[in-house]
């Protein structure tokens, strides 16, 4: 099974993503660490504009069923999480494009 999404950090002039693309299982601890990698890729000014959005996405990850998020016969799920509601082009989103993603580890 083809296993593909990414994480994206967005707005601001700002876009940066974390993707995966594995026939292995996505785990919740493989979305944390992916969340880490989108993290170090920016500086600490587009990291601050983005904290809340990030807690967020990290939610979502720990939060998911323990049989993941499945787009398997379905279209791809996308979920965008802003910074602040009167910024809403400052987020950070979770794209889940093929298979299965964030099962228990």
């Amino acid at each position: 099974m083809d296993n593909r999404g990414r994480f994206q950090a967005q707005g601001n002039g700002l876009e940066r993503s974390e993707p995966w693309n594995t026939n292995l299982d996505v785990n919740k601890q493989d979305g944390q660490n992916l969340i880490t990698d989108l993290r170090n890729q920016l500086s600490n000014r587009e990291l601050n504009e983005r904290v809340n959005a990030f807690v967020k996405a990290e939610n979502f990850v720990h939060q998911s069923p323990s049989n993941g998020h499945s787009v398997i016969g379905q279209s791809l799920i996308i979920k965008t999480f802003p910074n602040s509601p009167q910024n809403r082009s400052i987020r950070v989103d979770v794209e889940i494009r093929a298979g299965i993603a964030f099962i228990d580890n």
